[in-house]
């Protein structure tokens, strides 16, 4: 999910028939649902996979390449064609195409288990077209649905405002994947599909909610002796934005490609289904505690070790996660002890090196605040590229070196040369300076 725009004076659609400001605590409550159904595609569809078609590692870093493909023109061109069609189409508002987005979402999410239990003979082959079709539409879907939502949290918001509302904003939806992870737990091995509908069935929910915004963003108004654009901040802030920007990026790569391998890592370490996902959460739920310690102590503003922590974090915890099943023993019918401990160990390290590339990326994009570092669907499609990137290097990486020493390999070559052109290249700008 993107980080809000900082400075939307052009939300999604031109907001030109209100200027009330939606509600925070609605807004809010439509992220945290939403957040619930895009986390089922985006983190929870290699384990439905994995149970509900036998789905392999190899398999679930296809359906993620696909998709994670899908969501990028959607989230690049939404705006503009928005636009177009709202000045052809007077009737037509922010609010009325979101709440299409939510109808929508909730009829496609019936297909896999309305195909799984009516399909016949066919069955197992409708079921899987319909998972595809449904993971498809979702992130396309979601592409346009996101920069939305942002629009309507910080349409008229400004300063000390902006950035409490941004804090909640990343609390309730991290908090929403983690819930997710072990709602889950219990249907996963015999009704992997129903998990699905039920999300779909939650998007009606959300729709009632988005009936009762402002039929558009409200606009900034904008006061320049309180504009925070002229608020001096160190010059320090902008190299570091651009790095943090980069590395956003990698952290999805390293996100997409561990965790549609999780399934096959968990099921490689003896662990019972009911138990992947929230194992698989660990990531989560460090994220959400750290989302929480970003936002409370300010000592790593305006210092370069905070992205190397942060890169560091994440690699070392990849790794780990990723090696989990070759260390230590599994006998027949029994847990793999120590390497559950790793694995768990990784997920932590990887959520904490997560929270700190994200919050800094959040948090220099507000600081310096050029037009040119929004959010909205241009950063979104970024996190696209990483959705993308990652499964091919996760599927060139297994062809190059088995037993995830590859994929570690190859992850880590991409990652380390995106960062190191973003540190290269704000180097160049601080002796320019």
């Amino acid at each position: 999910m993107a980080i809000p725009p900082t400075n939307p004076e052009v939300p999604v659609i031109e907001a030109v028939k209100t200027t009330r400001v939606a509600y925070l605590w609605r807004v809010l409550l439509i992220t945290f649902m939403g957040s619930m159904g895009t986390a089922v595609v985006t983190n929870g569809i290699a384990f439905i996979a994995d149970q509900g078609l036998g789905y392999s590692g190899t398999q679930n870093l296809v359906l993620g390449l696909v998709i994670g493909a899908t969501y990028i023109p959607f989230a690049l061109f939404s705006g503009p064609m928005l636009r177009k069609l709202v000045r052809r189409n007077p009737g037509i508002t922010t609010r009325r195409v979101l709440l299409g987005i939510m109808l929508l979402l909730s009829v496609v999410a019936q297909g896999p288990l309305l195909a799984d239990r009516f399909g016949g003979t066919n069955a197992p082959l409708l079921t899987e077209a319909a998972l595809w079709l449904m993971g498809l539409v979702f992130m396309g879907a979601t592409g346009v649905q996101w920069p939305i939502v942002e629009a309507y949290l910080s349409g008229g918001r400004r300063s000390v405002d902006l950035r409490k509302a941004i804090g909640k904003f990343n609390i309730v939806w991290s908090s929403a994947i983690v819930l997710v992870y072990w709602m889950m737990a219990p249907l996963l091995e015999k009704q992997p599909f129903l998990i699905v509908s039920l999300l779909g069935g939650l998007h009606i929910v959300i729709a009632l909610f988005v009936s009762q915004l402002p039929d558009d963003p409200a606009k900034h108004v904008i006061e320049s002796h309180l504009d925070e654009a002229h608020e001096p901040h160190p010059a320090v802030y902008v190299p570091l934005l651009k790095v943090f920007r980069m590395m956003l990026i990698a952290s999805y790569v390293i996100l997409s490609v561990m965790i549609p391998l999780m399934p096959s890592i968990e099921s490689k370490l003896g662990l019972a289904e009911l138990w992947w996902t929230p194992i698989a959460s660990t990531w989560l739920t460090v994220r959400v505690i750290f989302f929480v310690v970003f936002e409370r102590w300010h000592g790593w503003h305006g210092r370069w070790w905070t992205p190397w922590f942060g890169m560091g974090s994440m690699m070392l915890g990849f790794a780990l996660a990723m090696v989990s099943p070759n260390i230590g023993t599994i006998e027949a019918g029994s847990v793999n002890v120590m390497g559950v401990v790793l694995l768990v160990a990784g997920l932590s390290l990887a959520g904490v090196g997560i929270t700190a590339t994200y919050y800094g990326a959040l948090y220099y994009a507000m600081a310096v605040g050029n037009a040119d570092v929004d959010a909205g669907g241009k950063h979104e499609a970024f996190i696209g590229v990483g959705y993308t990137v990652g499964p091919l290097c996760g599927l060139f990486g297994g062809m190059v070196w088995a037993g995830g020493a590859g994929v570690i390999a190859v992850t880590s070559v991409v990652v380390l040369t995106m960062v190191g052109v973003a540190i290269a290249n704000a180097r160049k700008h601080t002796k320019s300076a």
